[in-house]
């Protein structure tokens, strides 16, 4: 089973729920004499909504390993989304957010992604 991986940050432990996401999109206008007509206008971008916690031993391990995903996944530019179980894509991550609880040791988070429209490319 594959670890989780964003760019150059390995994920300590896997994301308790992984969704993916693909929207289509549509346009939908009246047409007189016929009603309500749907136009399909091909794939959106796919979205990926992780939610897990970052488990470390003390609230600065844990502190510490948020500096380190910040770090390691900053930018703006689409880096390789490794996912277990789903194909690699090429992603930008484009909201996150954590939370303490208790003393710090534990930070919730949920993070979403979008595919990068650049399918087909390599992750090496």
């Amino acid at each position: 089973m594959n670890v989780m991986q964003y760019k150059d940050f390995i994920f300590p432990h896997n994301p308790a729920v992984i969704t993916l996401r693909s929207d289509g999109r549509h346009a939908a206008f009246f047409c007189p004499g016929y009603g309500d007509i749907v136009q399909p206008l091909g794939d959106g971008a796919r979205q990926v909504i992780c939610a897990g916690s970052f488990v470390c031993a003390s609230a600065l391990q844990a502190q510490e390993l948020l500096a380190r995903f910040k770090e390691k996944t900053s930018g703006v530019s689409p880096g390789a989304l490794i996912l277990p179980g789903f194909e690699p894509m090429l992603a930008v991550l484009a909201e996150s957010s954590f939370e303490a609880r208790g003393e710090g040791r534990v930070l919730p988070y949920t993070m979403r992604f979008v595919e990068s429209p650049a399918r087909g490319s390599s992750y090496a």
